[in-house]
């Protein structure tokens, strides 16, 4: 009775050590994404996703071609 219990004792031991040494992969918390702002409409994207364009020499970043041709129209009225 007393090598069970020893035995009981040591596998708790073992899987307390395992857990401590092999964190479970469900525990890592995912890297945040980096956002960006479209200037035109407001919304935020993730980087990744977003279209990019530089206008007048300035890197913007899109939600959308559409966006994207509407702010450079915009602003191409804005400088003439």
């Amino acid at each position: 009775m007393a090598r069970l219990a020893l035995f009981g004792i040591a596998v708790i031991f073992v899987i307390l050590v395992a857990r401590l040494i092999l964190p479970s992969p469900s525990s890592k918390e995912p890297s945040p994404t980096e956002m960006v702002q479209d200037p035109n409409n407001g919304v935020y994207i993730p980087k990744s996703e977003a279209i990019k364009k530089t206008v007048n020499g300035k890197e913007y970043y899109f939600s959308s071609e559409q966006s994207a041709e509407e702010y450079i129209r915009k602003n191409q009225t804005k400088s003439n």
